[in-house]
């Protein structure tokens, strides 16, 4: 029996601007996924009650099952579109929180089964590479994980600006938009690949790595994932997290297979770079093909929407003005998200290669201790998708996503409790056994890095949910730790366990102040009056 989540009709006129089969004119109802591919021509209103028709002649509303629940389970409590009384949500915060944990496990569970993949992989590579070589590999990974971050940042522009604009009465605007960031997005990507092959040289140097190989494939796979992110945050935007899921799961059997292969072929790091391309080339195809009739949809409707301007008059100044202004606010909250995410990205990685700069021959030796403790960061990373989109939806609404919030630190807290455990009792044997004796040099620094490691995860999720309210407080407490901890980092001379005792010490303390942050913007949600009629109006502005 089919499972397909019911996406309730609309209660008002028709879409404005003729939306080829309203792809994107559905709006969620709060606790069900979005069907962006389902024809809807009407946009969104005020959302009824979970029971019984909207307006006058609507078909009644139902509380659909989620599609990212198990068969057998319950359906999770439906929250009304409009602020739940107070006196209620003491009942209420109990069925949210599983319904956020059950929305939130199909993302948990690819991160897991990707992780698992891609350390399977690490075992067979680093006992094929020379220490040099997978220390080269881990700064080239690391590399990579900086230069896709104004993609990550794009993520997040996407999940806020569809957000809004389904909320707000015109997700009609939304197919052309997406296709013509596409355009813009595959020119720069052939742009950067093409400075890359030129750049590789200088930058191989300067990082201390044995030869260029890998450069230029590991800024091109950068190039790309801000591509990615474009189709990805779409998934998001919609609540489509069992396709996103998918989508994680084939980047990594992508890329792990064909890193074992590249790597035993002789190829060294630049095998294993050119396999991360491949993994997001793939990955890149799955979401454009999930995504199927809305690409090509917002592909027509872009085409005739600059066939339309050619021929309508100029808009009047009022309306220039007002477009304009939301254009800005755009940008401005696009670069507060690029900034957020490129410290992020510089406080998971900068350890890795100020050591490896400062140590070259120990560099090997870290990066296994690295590798095993950042399996937490991407398990944060994955969770967050499932975070951004469901704080972005809720500020509109004017509820706080706490119960969200905590279903992911929760998923987060388990593996991070397990290696913990085995860093604390057992790290040489841990580090041999999946690394070989050659890599136990740098047990010492497991323990510590791991705890560095889960305290960055909790501030990957707290960011994530500040983002999603466009605040900009937390860049303040990211950019002075960034700068702390390349300090820090840089004076313990490249030794690894005074390196990881360092990051420790810094991510400790980022933790605790973006958690504070994230109980303050908690806490103004809530006592604003008709925060969600604001958080709308503003919006649409």
């Amino acid at each position: 029996m089919s499972r397909r989540p019911y996406v309730p009709p609309r209660a008002t006129p028709a879409n404005r601007g003729g939306n080829p089969g309203g792809l994107f004119a559905a709006v969620r109802a709060a606790g069900g996924p979005v069907d962006w591919a389902k024809p809807a021509t009407d946009a969104p209103g005020p959302a009824g009650p979970a029971e019984g028709p909207a307006v006058p002649g609507a078909e009644p509303r139902c509380a659909p099952a989620p599609a990212t629940a198990p068969l057998g389970t319950a359906p999770p409590v439906v929250v009304p579109a409009t602020a739940t009384p107070a006196a209620a949500r003491p009942a209420a915060g109990g069925g949210r929180l599983r319904g956020a944990v059950r929305g939130a496990t199909p993302l948990a569970l690819a991160g897991l089964l990707a992780n698992v993949a891609n350390l399977g992989v690490t075992l067979v590579i680093a006992r094929a590479m020379s220490t040099r070589s997978y220390g080269a590999t881990a700064q080239l990974f690391a590399l990579f994980m900086i230069v896709s971050m104004p993609g990550s940042a794009l993520l997040v522009g996407v999940v806020r600006r569809v957000t809004t604009w389904t909320r707000t009465g015109r997700a009609d605007l939304v197919a052309g938009w997406a296709a013509r960031v596409r355009r813009a997005g595959l020119r720069g990507v052939v742009a950067v690949a093409v400075l890359a092959l030129v750049a590789r040289g200088p930058l191989a140097h300067e990082l201390s790595l044995p030869g260029p190989g890998g450069v230029a494939e590991t800024l091109t796979a950068g190039a790309a994932w801000c591509l990615l992110c474009v189709d990805r945050g779409l998934l998001q935007a919609a609540h489509r997290y069992r396709e996103l899921a998918a989508n994680l799961l084939v980047d990594a059997a992508v890329k792990g297979a064909a890193t074992a292969g590249l790597v035993l072929a002789g190829l060294a790091q630049t095998g294993a770079a050119t396999a991360v391309l491949l993994g997001v080339l793939a990955a890149l195809a799955h979401a454009r093909r999930s995504l199927g009739p809305t690409a090509r949809a917002g592909s027509a409707q872009a085409a005739e929407g600059a066939e339309a301007a050619e021929t309508l008059p100029a808009p009047a100044w009022g309306a220039a003005a007002a477009a304009g202004g939301r254009e800005r606010r755009l940008a401005a909250e696009l670069g507060t998200a690029l900034t957020a995410l490129a410290f992020l990205a510089l406080l998971q990685n900068v350890d890795v290669l100020i050591q490896g700069r400062l140590s070259p021959g120990e560099s090997g030796q870290y990066a296994a201790v690295s590798v095993t403790c950042k399996v937490l960061m991407f398990g944060a990373v994955v969770l967050a998708g499932f975070l951004l989109p469901e704080a972005a939806d809720r500020r509109h609404l004017g509820e706080h996503a706490l119960h969200q919030l905590g279903a992911t630190l929760a998923i987060l807290a388990l593996p991070a409790a397990v290696l913990l455990v085995a860093a604390s009792a057992a790290p040489a044997a841990l580090l041999s056994l999946a690394f070989g004796p050659r890599f136990t040099d740098a047990s010492g620094a497991l323990l510590p890095l791991a705890a560095a490691m889960t305290c960055l995860g909790a501030t990957v999720l707290f960011t994530h949910y500040l983002l999603a309210l466009g605040s900009r407080a937390v860049l303040v407490a990211l950019g002075l730790t960034a700068a702390a901890a390349a300090g820090l980092i840089a004076l313990a001379g490249g030794s690894p366990v005074t390196t990881a005792r360092m990051d420790l010490a810094v991510q400790a303390v980022l933790a605790a102040v973006t958690g504070l942050l994230v109980a303050r913007a908690a806490r103004r949600t809530m006592s604003a009056p008709g925060a969600g009629r604001a958080a709308t109006k503003v919006a649409h502005a």
